[in-house]
């Protein structure tokens, strides 16, 4: 336990204080403990935690779930109760400190800044819901695409730059599916925008219910879509790319009187064995394997083992 007697007076005063405050309609707005994401995958995410048990891990079970290896299973554990948050440390490998002071336990007080293992940041405060929920719009428009509620490109490169360096210093496989919806056009030119926008959205659908909870898919652009596979290689890869075309291909797509059927191309590549010496040349890679699909004949997985 890292708190000051001297201090415990003032920070009370001042948590109560801010529980209420009156606007200059003279009506009252609650503010909440909340824990803003500082660093890492969910940077800028806001999470209110008022009178909630949180889990902070690598468990998917967790309230607040980091795909990180520097994380434990469930690292920590917030309780808010009445006025008063306190963190625990759940025996993990990393520790917690608060505000550089490694902690077991500790209650939090407003502008706590919190670090999760060794590079995991969090920032305890008190917050006006319209805050809360500004910020998290932020956030999704940043981060998703608004159609498919699939991580968007800009997402989807700045997580590949980090796993590829990640596998690079740890040396593990990385694979990249890259994938393009077939003779999409047609769909668009007979049935209109709306029913291409309708294929778009179902295809982001079963992209999510298809991977595990650590891969991650992300619209590329227009009909293209991109999925990173963490720690597969070319063969586990395949698999994954050969479910998901096929469950692509039994898809029945609804729109309006219609029903629409579709299949995908998908090019697979992978960095093993130090075969690539950037994350743009396995993209490339796997575009490349991409448009082998498209050419020989789609509805298709092509990949390239590595040397």
């Amino acid at each position: 336990m890292s708190n000051k007697n001297s201090s415990n007076k003032y920070n009370e005063d001042k948590t109560q204080i801010a529980n209420e405050i009156k606007t200059a309609d003279h009506t009252e707005t609650p503010i909440d403990p909340c824990l803003t994401q500082l660093s890492g995958h969910g940077s800028g995410q806001v999470f209110n935690i008022r009178d909630k048990v949180v889990t902070i891990g690598r468990d998917p079970a967790c309230s607040i779930w980091i795909d990180d290896p520097h994380i434990s299973r469930t690292h920590a554990t917030l309780v808010n109760k009445e006025e008063t948050t306190v963190i625990t440390d759940m025996e993990s490998t990393n520790g917690i400190f608060v505000n550089g002071t490694k902690v077991q336990t500790h209650s939090l007080i407003n502008g706590d800044r919190i670090l999760i293992g060794t590079r995991l940041h969090f920032k305890f405060s008190m917050e006006f819901a319209d805050y809360q929920i500004v910020q998290n719009q932020k956030y999704q428009q940043a981060n998703y695409d608004s159609l498919t509620k699939l991580y968007n490109k800009r997402f989807f490169i700045d997580l590949l730059s980090r796993e590829f360096s990640f596998s690079r210093r740890n040396k593990q496989p990385l694979s990249l599916l890259m994938m393009d919806i077939d003779y999409f056009k047609k769909i668009n030119d007979s049935y209109g925008h709306l029913a291409g926008d309708q294929v778009l959205s179902q295809l982001g659908h079963l992209l999510k219910k298809e991977l595990r909870h650590e891969n991650v898919a992300c619209r590329y652009g227009g009909e293209e879509f991109a999925v990173v596979l963490r720690n597969a290689n070319t063969t586990s890869a395949e698999i994954v790319a050969e479910r998901i075309r096929y469950s692509i291909e039994k898809l029945t797509v609804s729109y309006m009187n219609h029903s629409l059927k579709l299949t995908v191309s998908i090019g697979v590549s992978s960095y093993e064995h130090a075969n690539f010496e950037t994350y743009e040349e396995l993209i490339t890679s796997a575009d490349e394997q991409l448009y082998e699909a498209k050419y020989s004949g789609r509805n298709r997985v092509t990949f390239k083992k590595a040397a």
